[in-house]
């Protein structure tokens, strides 16, 4: 699309002005945007933002990367060391592990491993944990047939386990 005032350039300039209920629009080259004054506003952008999110006003310099208040290690030295300096590592760089975790284990929770003695119990244990969890969503999305559904598998586990147990 040409531009609406000298029609020679390509316009890159949406204007657009509502004046007394009556909206107007034009679109126009940088050029003669300027000419008309339709780029008198000065913009921050930088600040902008910080104020839309509550942040800070943008000082002109950028933050390092992120480092671990107590070690002062950051995910660059994670990655050429394949370990991190400190427990406290592991929560400040939470974020960009978690997905990692996931992708290597399957899981980004530890569960730790389980002797051969007390396997089917804890297994149960973790089975009406995750059921536990599924029941209170089904709840929650108000999908009450598939919660007594669950429910039921819960309280046959519990019977199974303390039928074990005795």
């Amino acid at each position: 699309m040409l531009c609406e005032k000298c029609q020679k350039e390509a316009a890159s300039v949406h204007v657009v002005k509502i004046i007394n209920g009556q909206k107007t629009e034009a679109h126009l080259c940088q050029n003669c945007a300027r000419e008309l004054g339709e780029f008198g506003l000065s913009v921050d952008l930088p600040n902008l933002f910080a104020s839309l999110f509550d942040y800070t006003p943008f000082s002109g310099k950028l933050a390092g990367p992120k480092q671990c208040p107590t070690c002062r290690s950051t995910m660059e030295d994670f990655r050429q060391l394949n370990q991190f300096g400190c427990s406290d590592c592991y929560e400040t760089f939470r974020e960009e592990i978690e997905p990692l975790l996931r992708r290597l284990h399957g899981s980004s929770h530890h569960e730790g491993k389980v002797p051969a003695q007390g396997y089917a119990a804890l297994s149960a244990e973790r089975q009406v944990r995750m059921l536990r969890d599924r029941l209170q969503q089904a709840i929650n999305m108000e999908n009450y047939e598939e919660a007594a559904r669950i429910r039921d598998q819960i309280r046959a586990l519990e019977r199974q386990a303390h039928g074990e147990g005795k």
